[in-house]
């Protein structure tokens, strides 16, 4: 996964990156983005080295009932705000993915830009981790339901 993190942020990755870090930080300059500024730091953090990462709800990574119910009903909120942007980034991703599906040789491009179109759409409470710390969180979760 190093080399192709590596092909990706010299020829997608870095732009991509410094795009939504301008962004998150000025969405944390207002008391209202902060929530969405930090989404999308771990969207960045997705975009410059996507490969190896994935891409799972907060309460998820923490457990059932981790995250307080203000918490979950204020990114609720912030992400309703954010949806008719999120629509629209979402779609550019997404029809990116489909060109890149098309010239077969892209395919790999194409899965993570359709990744990076879902987390678009409803950023707030998604967190970007690597697959072992996914793993190790949803084996977590259903040991803790089974008990």
């Amino acid at each position: 996964m190093g080399i192709f993190n590596i092909i990706w942020f010299v020829f997608f990755g870095w732009w991509q990156a410094l795009f939504f870090l301008i962004l998150a930080a000025l969405f944390t300059i207002t008391i209202v983005g902060i929530p969405l500024g930090k989404a999308l730091l771990q969207f960045a953090k997705l975009s410059a080295f996507p490969f190896g990462k994935e891409i799972i709800n907060e309460e998820n990574l923490k457990g059932e009932g981790s995250v307080s119910g203000a918490r979950s009903i204020g990114g609720t909120i912030v992400n309703l705000i954010w949806l008719p942007f999120g629509i629209i980034m979402s779609i550019i991703f997404i029809c990116s993915g489909i060109l890149a599906f098309i010239t077969i040789i892209f395919i790999p491009v194409g899965v993570v830009y359709v990744r990076m179109g879902k987390f678009l759409i409803w950023p707030i409470g998604a967190k970007v981790v690597s697959k072992k710390q996914a793993y190790a969180s949803a084996v977590a979760n259903e040991l803790e339901k089974r008990k």
